[in-house]
C-alpha cells in the first residue's frame, strides 16, 4: 500500500508538534521542511528558558490573553490547551514548574532541553528533514507540487506552519487565501518625550498604563515597564504594542500613554506623600519621593515641572506637591511608532475565517492544512504564543492520522 505523503512547511515549534503527532500513523510519510535549523526560534524563548505554557487551565479564560484569534481558539484550546501541552512534555521527559506570575517553565530552566526532547521525538518517529526552502507551490487534481531553488516535490498533504514573518503567508496566496496585513506586535515604542533617555535601562516593577484606542476605549494594563535610549519597553509596553498594532500613530498623531508608576489613585498617593512629607520635615523632598520610585527618575520629574529637588520636604508649596502626585500617578507619555526589527510575533496573517477550527484545514484548498503563527492568531507575553504553536500543530497533526 502506497503510503500518504505529507510536507510540513516550518520547522519551528508548531510545525514540529505537527509532525510529531502526525507520524503515529505508519502510513503517513512525513517529510519536515525547514530552510535552516530545526526549531532555531525555540531557543530564544522566555529568555532561553523556554515559557512552554501559561496556568490558566480554562480555556476561554486563556483564549483571553490572544488580541487576535480568542474566538477562534475556542475549539482549539478545548480539546488542547494547558494541561494537554504539560502532559506531552511530561511523556517526552520534560518535567514543569510554575513561577508565581504564572508562567510555566522546564525544571532545566533550558530551551535546548526543551529542543533536545522534540528532536528525540521527531528521529524515533522517523520523519524526513529536508533543508531547502519552499518557493513556490501549487495544486493539481491530486497532488500538490511543492518547488524549491533545485527540486519539486509532489505531496498529497501539505501543512503551512512557517511563523509569522510572511513567507507561509506568500505561499498561502499562492493557493488563494487571504492574508490579514501583517504588523509588528510585542515590540518597544519610540516616544516623543527625550527628557527619559537619561533613564535606559531603569525598570520599574507592576506598574499600570491607561491606553486609548480610537478615542473610543482605554484598555487598562499593568505589568513590568523599561525606559530605553529611544522610549519604552518591557511586558507591559509589549501588551500596549500588541493591543494597538493596528492603530495609525504618528509624529503627528501619537498614541497617548498615561502610566500610574505606584499603582495608587492621585488622591491616594497624595495624602500618603504629604503625610511623609510631614514626618521628614528636614529632607530634601527629592529623597521623600525617592521612596517610592528611583531616585534619578524622580530628579527627573522635579526638574520637568520646575521644582527645585533640594526644597526640604516642610516647605514644600501644596501645588508643587500635588503636580508631583499627578506625575507620579498619570505620567502622560507619547508613543510614535514601533521600534522595526525588535517585534516578538507578528500580528495578521491568513484569514481565521477560511480555516477549518476543528481540524486546521483550508476551506479554501482541500488537504491544505495550517498551523502557529502563519495564522491571524498572536497572543500576549506570558507563554501564550507557544501555546498557539503546540495546539494548532497538535490539531493539525491529529487531523492527519
Amino acid at each position: 500500500m502506497n503510503k500518504t505523503k505529507i510536507a510540513i512547511i516550518g520547522g519551528g515549534p508548531a510545525g514540529v508538534m505537527c509532525a510529531i503527532k502526525a507520524s503515529e500513523n505508519p502510513e503517513n510519510e512525513i517529510y519536515l521542511f525547514d530552510k535552516g535549523i530545526i526549531l532555531h526560534t525555540l531557543i530564544p524563548t522566555g529568555g532561553g528558558r523556554c515559557n512552554l505554557a501559561y496556568s490558566e487551565f480554562n480555556f476561554k479564560e486563556l483564549a483571553k490573553y490572544y488580541p487576535r484569534g480568542e474566538k477562534f481558539l475556542y475549539s482549539i484550546f478545548s480539546r488542547f490547551s494547558t494541561k494537554e501541552t504539560l502532559d506531552f512534555f511530561e511523556d517526552i521527559g520534560i518535567t514543569t514548574y510554575t513561577q508565581d506570575d504564572n508562567r510555566i517553565f522546564p525544571t532545566t530552566n533550558s530551551s535546548k532541553s526543551v529542543k533536545e526532547a522534540l528532536m528525540k521525538k521527531l528521529y524515533k518517529n522517523n520523519i524526513k528533514k529536508c533543508f531547502e526552502q519552499i518557493i513556490n507551490i501549487t495544486k493539481t487534481k491530486e497532488k500538490f507540487v511543492l518547488e524549491t531553488v533545485k527540486n519539486s516535490y509532489f505531496f498529497d498533504k501539505v501543512v503551512i506552519a512557517t511563523g509569522g514573518k510572511g513567507s507561509g503567508q506568500k505561499l498561502a496566496q499562492q493557493l488563494g487565501h487571504n492574508i490579514k496585513e501583517l504588523k509588528p506586535a510585542l515590540c518597544s515604542l519610540i516616544t516623543k518625550e527625550k527628557y527619559f533617555s537619561n533613564l535606559s535601562g531603569l525598570s520599574l516593577k507592576n506598574i499600570k498604563a491607561d491606553v486609548s484606542f480610537d478615542n473610543k476605549k482605554t484598555k487598562k494594563l499593568n505589568g513590568d515597564f523599561l525606559f530605553t535610549h529611544k522610549g519604552i519597553s518591557g511586558p507591559i509596553v509589549y501588551k500596549i504594542s500588541s493591543y494597538c498594532a493596528y492603530l495609525d500613530f504618528s509624529e503627528t498623531k501619537p498614541l497617548e500613554i498615561n502610566l500610574n508608576l505606584v499603582n495608587k489613585s492621585f488622591e491616594h498617593f497624595d495624602e500618603e506623600f504629604l503625610n511623609e512629607l510631614k514626618q521628614n520635615p528636614q529632607k530634601e523632598s527629592l529623597t521623600v519621593l525617592s521612596e517610592y520610585i528611583p531616585k534619578n527618575l524622580a530628579s527627573i520629574l522635579f526638574e520637568k515641572e520646575k521644582i527645585d529637588p533640594k526644597t526640604k520636604s516642610g516647605q514644600l508649596k501644596r501645588t508643587d506637591r500635588e503636580k508631583i502626585s499627578k506625575l507620579i500617578t498619570s505620567l502622560k507619555l507619547h508613543a510614535t511608532k514601533t521600534v522595526n526589527g525588535e517585534e516578538i510575533v507578528m500580528a495578521g496573517g491568513v484569514d481565521l475565517n477560511e480555516i477549518d477550527s476543528k481540524t486546521m484545514e483550508s476551506k479554501v484548498v482541500k488537504s491544505l492544512y495550517f498551523c502557529g503563527e502563519v495564522l491571524d492568531i498572536d497572543g500576549l507575553t506570558g507563554g501564550f504564543n507557544l501555546q498557539n504553536c503546540w495546539s494548532t500543530g497538535y490539531i493539525a497533526g491529529i487531523s492527519l492520522l
